[in-house]
């Protein structure tokens, strides 16, 4: 008898090898895009479409470099791979924001928000799609938080999101910090609310939270279902295995897309949130995200890598 999704999903997450290098997990499925960093790749690299892993071109303020907005590692001993980072290949990365990170819109700068966001080279956005809007597909990504170039929580911040292709919405986002209302927030400004990521799908409702971790860190992987129009959480912390957080829940996952990783600075007393709103003053200061395992793969044959 033919096993269920569900069987099969269960028996990657038992026999999920880890390698022999300080016990980081591979990578399970077949892979459509992998955004993971070689150890070898220097800044430069990033503004290049031969050499970087993600689009040269978008999303960063005009006339900036991703050289001049990402930070790396200055060693292999500075910095503790993330969970699907194997030490001897890959590295993390780090995308920052200033007051140069203003995206310009035809004639005028969006002034209302602060935005680098790194897209997969190869993941297009166009008219029907690719790989990675069709069938079964689980994103995957870890973060971890730079303690001298923390995000100012008063405002709403998004550091991973998949953008429909028509820019109309997000079929997913993960969020911290205060959440505008327009965007799902449920008017609740204290300090545990501010310390928590939350997971929106489609419509921007609250799937998954969970307080953010300042040392070390923390994996997720969201899985769209287009066939079924569902969308399913994945969370651990440190070198633990990915555990599922949410069921499969309704999803419009329709419209294609691409994921976008890097920081999304939302104003306060806003209206339009791209053209009005304050944003305090950085001067020569930077704010930070730290990423690491960063891969997209086909769940189609329920795999995921756990």
């Amino acid at each position: 008898m033919r096993p269920s999704p569900l069987t099969l999903l269960l028996s990657v997450a038992a026999a999920s090898p880890l390698t022999t290098d300080q016990s980081q997990s591979s990578t399970q499925c077949p892979l459509i895009f992998d955004g993971r960093i070689p150890v070898n790749l220097t800044l430069s690299s990033f503004d290049s479409a031969t050499t970087s892993p993600y689009s040269p071109s978008y999303v960063k303020g005009e006339n900036l470099t991703w050289s001049s907005i990402l930070l790396l590692p200055n060693s292999s001993t500075s910095y503790t791979p993330s969970r699907f980072d194997i030490p001897s290949a890959h590295k993390p990365f780090e995308v920052t924001i200033s007051d140069a990170s203003l995206f310009r819109s035809g004639q005028g700068l969006q002034l209302g928000f602060r935005r680098a966001g790194l897209l997969l080279r190869d993941d297009k956005n166009e008219v029907g799609g690719d790989a990675a809007d069709k069938g079964v597909v689980t994103f995957h990504w870890s973060v971890a938080q730079d303690e001298k170039r923390a995000m100012n929580l008063s405002h709403e911040y998004m550091n991973v999101w998949h953008e429909r292709a028509d820019y109309a919405g997000n079929q997913f986002s993960l969020l911290a910090g205060v959440v505008l209302v327009q965007d799902g927030g449920n008017g609740v400004d204290t300090k545990a609310e501010r310390e928590m990521w939350k997971v929106v799908g489609r419509n921007n409702t609250v799937v998954f939270r969970t307080p953010i971790q300042w040392a070390g860190w923390e994996n997720w992987a969201v899985q769209l279902d287009y066939e079924k129009s569902t969308l399913q959480v994945f969370y651990s912390v440190g070198n633990d295995p990915l555990k599922s957080v949410t069921d499969r829940i309704p999803n419009d996952n329709s419209g294609g897309g691409q994921l976008q990783l890097g920081m999304a600075k939302k104003p306060t007393e806003t209206k339009t949130v791209v053209w009005d709103g304050y944003q305090e003053p950085l001067n020569d200061r930077t704010e930070g995200q730290k990423y690491g395992g960063v891969f997209v793969e086909d769940s189609s044959g329920g795999c995921v890598s756990l």
